[in-house]
């Protein structure tokens, strides 16, 4: 193991701090920090990066032949591949209701903190999360991580969310 501390923060004040690492199929991440020093960040991710390495030992990486932690490609997702305490998307009316049972209406545009403007276009991720696309520069995230990223946000047309 390692002797350097891992430096760790309570991000459950008002969701006010978050460290989130994004990582897409081809190996590239995006980082994103809110109410974290970006020093801080880099500590915190290098302790947990020396606590897996030395985790892995000196064998090779080969996740074993039968493991199913995602559906593949071609498989139709369906929430049985989901956490059971998830949120559900109707689709035909176009609400979200995420985990805590707020409900969103997709057919509205949202402002994130920042007053940048974001909108359903029917996008989907893994488990069903409505993806989300900011107008001014086409940056998509999951509903979930654009509130914990930029949030609160707020409708910006017409109606109640």
């Amino acid at each position: 193991m390692t002797d350097r501390y891992i430096i760790g923060f309570d991000g459950a004040n008002n969701g006010d701090a978050a460290i989130v690492v994004a990582v897409e199929r081809d190996g590239s991440y995006n980082v994103r920090t809110k109410g974290v020093c970006d020093h801080l960040a880099a500590d915190l991710l290098r302790g947990i990066a020396d606590r897996l390495d030395a985790r892995h030992g000196p064998f090779p990486c080969t996740p074993p032949p039968e493991q199913h932690d995602r559906p593949a490609d071609d498989e139709p997702i369906e929430y049985e591949h989901a956490d059971p305490h998830g949120g559900r998307l109707d689709r035909e009316r176009g609400v979200w209701r995420d985990p805590r049972g707020d409900a969103f209406d997709l057919s509205l545009r949202w402002a994130d903190w920042f007053e940048r403007a974001w909108q359903w276009d029917g996008a989907t991720g893994q488990f069903g999360e409505p993806i989300l696309r900011a107008e001014d520069d086409g940056e998509q995230q999951p509903l979930s991580l654009l509130r914990t990223l930029y949030g609160p946000i707020s409708p910006l047309s017409g109606g109640a969310a």
